[in-house]
């Protein structure tokens, strides 16, 4: 299976939501409770992805007709990097992250907010905790603690 990585583009919100809930589904379990990966997703939906997708930010990873992740960024800023767990472990996040951490790149570093099961992953690609907090999206769902990190791109 060849992947491509390219511009998200209208009309793929939906896709990009079932990506996001898959991975929280799949891959958050066991980091935080029951109640927090049913409810993540409360107040979301693909018009919200179509509004992150209008901005022109998201890269998605594509393979016949499927998303299978995708990354968005500000500046000095990754976003948003999720991938299916199908698609777990074989690379695909770490090149989703490389191209977030290209676009988002502002002064000497790049940061994110990790949720407690992808920090290990941001830690093997060089970023390091810098604090801890709560997120509470605001269109929904439980707080979640995340882990604060950051890569600094120059000595």
């Amino acid at each position: 299976m060849t992947l491509l990585i390219r511009p998200a583009r209208a009309g793929e919100g939906q896709a990009l939501y079932d990506v996001t809930a898959a991975a929280i589904r799949g891959l958050a379990a066991g980091h935080y409770a029951p109640a927090q990966i049913g409810a993540w997703m409360d107040g979301r939906d693909a018009a919200q992805y179509e509004e992150v997708i209008a901005a022109g930010t998201v890269r998605v990873a594509e393979a016949g007709g499927v998303i299978f992740g995708f990354v968005d960024t500000a500046p000095g800023v990754v976003t948003r990097l999720f991938v299916r767990p199908e698609a777990a472990g074989a690379g695909l996040g770490r090149r989703l992250l490389e191209i977030g951490v290209a676009a988002a790149w502002l002064e000497e570093r790049v940061r994110l907010e990790a949720t407690l099961n992808a920090a290990p992953f941001y830690a093997r690609c060089g970023f390091v905790e810098i604090s801890r907090g709560i997120y509470a999206h605001p269109r929904g769902g439980l707080p979640v603690e995340v882990v604060n990190m950051e890569l600094r791109l120059t000595p």
